[in-house]
């Protein structure tokens, strides 16, 4: 399934799509943690499947869905028999229609939808599109890639329409507004989250955004909160330090560029703030990339890395490191695209 993985960071291979891969998975094989930029949805359609993300275990059964978020750090079990299909795709599309990119900031890293016990309507209508995704996938009709993203984004408005729901909720308990007051003030900061994902890498400031809301800078602190359940400032650290986390894995600049571009002022106000939501250093996140292969044993078939096994282990967030291993690994994975082609022909 994992085609390519740089220490923990798998490398998702989207072919010839706009950034679309979805296959047929049957094998009987583990995955070790890893985490990608792509957003990934999985849903066994026979026996279970195991996901492991943080301290959680979600246990999958026939027909449940769960939606990994970007950049999230994960591993899977396979049960010894099964068959599940699993999407991978680019958010990068999605961010280009407005909201969508704090829709996105919205949702937790993990969402988990029960087949048996989703009481909000919500599961039925992500299955429905899950089907229809699929059933597109394979069909390799025209204009499929665009059917396909216009149902990831139903799903996902889906998804952001149950969020603002919970903000709805919090803000009638807290301060008793009228369903009016709470969609003026929904607008507002939604209007306020865009303008911070257009201009977070500048030295934008609560004063200055509060005031293009038109709220004074306490009236939009207060709804600000109850609207997102973050403050201001951790919104904004919370994109500048999404933004380093790319430059990270995908450039050779150094930790003063990167900090420069992600729109911090400071080198040791981004280390700072670095560290608070990453529980690391930029450098040692950095190294996290590269890790050295150890031999596991075990009876059941393991991802090999140059004819060895690898086993990933991490505490409070900083994997042990080999110094003299720092060579990017390849994995070459197995998979069967759904259109029956393996290693995943894609969109």
């Amino acid at each position: 399934m994992i085609e390519i993985l740089d220490g923990i960071h798998e490398t998702i291979n989207y072919g010839n799509s706009l950034g679309l891969r979805l296959y047929h998975n049957v094998e009987y094989e583990d995955y070790p943690e890893h985490w990608h930029a792509g957003i990934e949805m999985i849903m066994p359609i026979r026996e279970g499947y195991r996901v492991l993300a943080g301290n959680d275990v979600y246990d999958l059964g026939e027909g449940d869905i769960i939606i990994l978020n970007t950049s999230v750090l994960h591993s899977l079990e396979a049960p010894p028999t099964g068959e599940r299909v699993i999407l991978q795709f680019n958010i990068s599309l999605l961010h280009s229609l407005k909201e969508m990119e704090t829709l996105l900031t919205l949702l937790p890293p993990v969402t988990c939808l029960k087949k048996d016990h989703e009481d909000s309507g919500l599961y039925p209508y992500v299955k429905k599109r899950m089907d229809r995704i699929i059933e597109e996938y394979k069909e390799k009709q025209p204009f499929c890639e665009a059917v396909i993203y216009a149902d990831l984004i139903s799903i996902f408005a889906a998804l952001g329409r149950r969020a603002t729901e919970g903000m709805y909720n919090r803000t009638r308990e807290q301060e008793g507004n009228t369903t009016v007051k709470q969609k003026e003030y929904m607008e507002t900061v939604l209007n306020a989250c865009s303008y911070i994902n257009h201009h977070y890498q500048e030295n934008i400031t609560l004063e200055q955004v509060a005031s293009i809301s038109g709220f004074s800078k306490f009236h939009f602190t207060r709804i600000f909160k109850q609207c997102m359940d973050m403050t201001f400032y951790e919104y904004l650290n919370e994109k500048r330090i999404t933004k380093a986390e790319e430059l990270l894995y995908t450039t050779v600049l150094s930790i003063t560029d990167i900090a420069m571009n992600s729109g911090f002022s400071s080198i040791s106000a981004f280390n700072r703030t670095f560290k608070s939501i990453k529980g690391c250093s930029p450098s040692e996140y950095r190294n996290k990339l590269y890790v050295c292969p150890k031999n596991t044993g075990g009876g059941k078939t393991k991802r090999k890395i140059q004819n060895q096994s690898l086993v990933w282990r991490q505490t409070a967030l900083v994997l042990f490191l080999c110094p003299k291993c720092r060579i990017p690994q390849q994995m070459q994975g197995k998979g069967q695209d759904l259109r029956g082609e393996s290693k995943g022909e894609k969109v």
